[in-house]
């Protein structure tokens, strides 16, 4: 069994019994689909969040995400009762949740819990539960959130402990703000903000006129395609996945709720659901398209606790594929045509950091500088995956320059992480005053990497 698919099992034999946990005291807390729904989200996102948050990053998230729990049932409240108002105010959420990147690390952190019970809403809006009565049911999303938080941390905390899961790489300091090379445009975060909001207004638009009560599909598809935009090619290559992997775990999910066993809150449903979701947690590492192929399968089966089942399977199928393709249409109108993020722009600051990290650690051989190059190199396989795809289908003459830049820099970074000269300090030097010009950039990568591949020999 290879390391990496060993990581994964680990991973997800942790989110798993964070989930089931969560889900069964949810349960007690309140018999109904919606809080356990939100702390079963939870659970999914903060599995992945928190294993790159060292003591502080946590406790800023169990301070955070109680009052980010109940803001999200307010807004849940606002969808059911008044559509309109809770759809500006879920737009302006989704909105900040982007645009607080741009203040640095700590709101940049903030600004992620935010995002999370937001995309939990459109699985399971009415987050405040029916069975418990008086004030204290406004505030079950924040107990659940503190549920989740804290069963997350203690199996975490504890696979580390026997060494199941590796203990946080600290994080590379994020600038304050990404500027462009035009001063008078907006910066990343900002141009990320309004390219979400854009098209989360026109999703909830189209969704209240077209679809109904089933308009989350569309708005939800947005949220998955766009956020954690890295620039124009990410979100090519996640709407891609995105539909193919939608369509098909549609296909199979509303044939399977034919099955007379399968739909609604029973034991076969359940226990299929949480297959499915251990399933989508193991392969979410290797391709994005597995990803969204049994998460949609978990969704539906989900939404036929709410008596989706007794839907005629045809026109519910057709329904869903055509929101599918225009919430992708949306993300990718918006990160094309509206203020848009280059691609080339953002691989070119991920690989600064990546020189940086190979500079200290040239400089000086210690466990904190692996680590930041460690960082530093995780940072840029995030921005890297359309280009990697796009070098295993493309002819050589056909690739994107900024994929042949990422592998010459990986290659570098390999060999740096041994160690270098002085003639690889000044190749080193010159590569990183290149990167302010693309065309000489390659050139530069290429002489690093010869200088360091001949000093080690």
């Amino acid at each position: 069994m290879s390391a990496r698919i060993r990581a994964s099992l680990a991973q997800t034999v942790v989110t798993m019994l964070a989930i089931i946990a969560t889900i069964a005291v949810c349960l007690l807390i309140a018999p109904e689909p919606g809080p356990a729904v939100l702390g079963a989200m939870l659970c999914l996102t903060l599995s992945r969040s928190q294993l790159e948050r060292d003591w502080r990053g946590r406790l800023e998230a169990g301070i955070a995400l109680p009052f980010i729990g109940v803001l999200s049932a307010a807004v849940g409240l606002l969808l059911l009762n008044l559509r309109i108002v809770g759809a500006i105010v879920y737009v302006i959420g989704m909105f900040l949740s982007i645009y607080l990147r741009r203040f640095g690390p700590i709101w940049r952190r903030i600004g992620a819990l935010l995002a999370l019970p937001f995309i939990a809403l459109l699985v399971a809006p009415n987050l405040v539960p029916s069975t418990v009565h008086g004030g204290f049911a406004i505030l079950v999303p924040a107990l659940v959130a503190l549920v989740a938080f804290a069963f997350v941390t203690v199996f975490q905390v504890a696979a580390m402990g026997i060494r199941m899961l590796p203990r946080p790489v600290p994080a590379l300091p994020a600038p304050a703000a990404e500027r462009s090379p035009s001063s008078s445009r907006p910066d990343a975060s900002t141009r990320l903000a309004v390219q979400m909001a854009l098209s989360l207004a026109v999703g909830f638009t189209i969704g209240f006129l077209f679809f109904a009560d089933r308009w989350a599909w569309i708005v939800l598809t947005v949220v998955v395609v766009a956020v954690g935009n890295a620039g124009r090619a990410d979100v090519l290559y996640k709407g891609i996945q995105r539909v193919l992997g939608a369509a098909v775990g549609t296909v199979i999910a509303l044939l399977g709720l034919t099955v007379p066993a399968i739909g609604g809150p029973n034991p076969p449903t359940v226990i299929a659901l949480l297959a499915i979701v251990f399933v989508a947690i193991f392969l979410r590492p290797f391709a994005y398209l597995w990803w969204a192929l049994f998460f949609t399968l978990a969704l539906t089966l989900l939404q036929s606790f709410g008596g989706e089942r007794s839907v005629v399977v045809g026109p519910l199928l057709g329904e869903r594929l055509v929101e599918i393709l225009l919430g992708t249409a949306l993300a990718l109108l918006a990160a094309w045509f509206v203020v848009p993020v280059r691609s080339e722009n953002t691989v070119r600051r991920r690989i600064a950091d990546v020189l940086a990290a190979l500079q200290d650690r040239l400089a000086e051989q210690s466990s904190e500088t692996a680590s930041a190059m460690t960082s530093a190199e995780k940072q840029l396989a995030l921005v890297s995956r359309p280009y990697d795809a796009w070098r295993r289908v493309a002819p050589r003459s056909r690739r994107p320059r900024a994929g042949t830049w990422i592998a010459t820099t990986r290659d570098s970074a390999a060999l740096g992480r041994e160690g270098g000269g002085q003639a690889a300090r000044t190749a080193l030097g010159d590569a990183r005053r290149a990167l302010r010009d693309p065309d000489h950039l390659q050139p530069a990568l290429e002489k690093l990497r010869a200088t360091l591949a001949g000093e080690q020999q």
